[in-house]
């Protein structure tokens, strides 16, 4: 399982990156990141993007404002918050909007003083997780009524987020989201 503080770096890169995604301008992300010691953080396909043209980044960028759904999860490792049920819908991301948006991102978390969950509950909601998609992924294969209203996207971004969390050896961009 990955540390605290590569958990923290990354939130921070995906933070930036759907800034961009969402209209914040690419060179202010770009600038905030390296002055930030950020850059080496941001994963090649995220580079790629950050340094595109607008006009040849589009249908990127609607990929990455996804990207805010695994920032959520990753924050929820980070003992951020809690939640009783996995949420089904998008509302959820109203408890970090302030910070998705915010031009001080870089600092709202402080690397030095967070605490992954126990590994067993990370672990738990990983199998949670993997389930639901597979429950989804086997409905949309095979034209069925998708389980319990979840909505795909974000328990893809929640999946592959986790799956990035626990897999220590495996880089952002390539990480398998198998069911």
């Amino acid at each position: 399982m990955r540390n605290p503080q590569e958990v923290t770096r990354r939130i921070k890169a995906l933070i930036g990156v759907f800034q961009a995604a969402t209209g914040r301008k690419k060179e202010e992300v770009i600038k905030i990141l390296k002055d930030k010691a950020l850059w080496s953080d941001v994963s090649e396909n995220e580079k790629n993007f950050l340094l595109s043209p607008e006009e040849d980044s589009r249908f990127i960028a609607l990929q990455l404002g996804w990207r805010a759904e695994a920032v959520y999860i990753l924050l929820w490792a980070l003992n951020h918050f809690n939640f009783s049920e996995i949420p089904k819908d998008e509302t959820n991301l109203e408890q970090i909007k302030e910070l998705l948006k915010a031009d001080d991102f870089y600092s709202k978390i402080d690397a030095h003083n967070v605490q992954l969950r126990d590994p067993e509950e990370i672990i738990d909601m990983f199998e949670r997780i993997y389930r639901i998609n597979w429950e989804l992924r086997d409905a949309q294969i095979n034209d069925k009524e998708l389980p319990d209203d979840y909505n795909p996207s974000i328990i893809y971004e929640w999946h592959y987020a986790l799956e990035w969390l626990i897999k220590e050896n495996e880089e952002w961009d390539y990480i398998a989201v198998d069911t």
